[in-house]
């Protein structure tokens, strides 16, 4: 909701900007072929950098920039507490009978239950965390590359409008044409960079530390149940790496736990 927000009123912004001039936007500040220039331009250089299936993956990525569900530590926090406390009281197997929704979480448990030594456990999931977090990262990098690319495509068609206006000097008509677009590319392409690539690469790049945050817990949650640790002193483990306000939460449902 927040990334709409923001893209919402920063486009807004720009149209309250392009209607101050009295200059309509269909036809004055936007034109296809001049749009088309810059936008595709600037996205087919993006498509050599890197593989084919790389491209689509980075397009992929625009749903998670705009719809993105944040993991919630305290939810998982407690819900690792609850596997701990089955494990200890039912035993491992116990576990596969509660529901989870988290597919880390799920793939940690699972080892578990299977007796897997925690040696390997905790390689192979900090192998699938190290792996996630690189191929999103090729993914920032190629946005950030786009971003770069665009105000430079802007550029090349903004030497090609001011050729055309330089060749025709005597026609004031061809003079005003070639300006515009010596000018639009340029908005374009800074438009392109600044209010979708760069706010969509950061954003993405904020995203996968906390998904790689998130699964860390997940990882030395998975160890602790797998050592038979005592779920209090799980909570207690896992809390540290809660955000305050989580962390006094959990606190205070602790205390009205034992209260009840």
């Amino acid at each position: 909701m927040p990334v709409i927000i923001g893209l919402v009123i920063a486009w807004a912004a720009i149209g309250q900007q392009i209607g101050q001039t009295g200059v309509p936007f269909n036809g004055g500040f936007f034109d296809t072929i001049i749009f088309a220039f810059v936008f595709f331009g600037s996205l087919a250089c993006t498509l050599m950098r890197n593989s084919f299936m790389d491209f689509l993956g980075m397009l992929g990525t625009l749903i998670k920039f705009i719809y993105y569900s944040q993991p919630k530590p305290l939810q998982l926090t407690q819900e690792i507490v609850e596997l701990a406390n089955v494990n200890r009281r039912d035993g491992p197997i116990a576990m596969q009978n509660v529901e989870i929704k988290n597919s880390f979480l799920q793939k940690a448990v699972n080892m578990v239950v299977d007796g897997t030594d925690p040696q390997i456990i905790e390689s192979t999931l900090n192998t699938d965390i190290a792996i996630t977090r690189e191929r999103e990262q090729v993914y920032v990098d190629m946005i950030k590359f786009w971003a770069d690319v665009a105000p430079s495509f802007g550029m090349i068609g903004t030497m090609i409008g001011l050729v055309g206006m330089l060749k025709n000097m005597d026609d004031l008509k061809g003079i005003g044409d070639s300006f515009a677009i010596a000018l639009l590319t340029t908005m374009w392409g800074a438009m392109i960079a600044y209010v979708l690539c760069k706010p969509w690469a950061e954003k993405l790049e904020g995203y996968s530390k906390i998904d790689v945050q998130t699964n860390q817990l997940i990882l030395e949650g998975a160890l602790l149940i797998k050592a038979n640790t005592n779920p209090r002193l799980i909570a207690d483990r896992l809390s540290s790496r809660l955000a305050p306000k989580a962390r006094a939460e959990m606190a205070e449902n602790d205390q009205g736990a034992e209260a009840a």
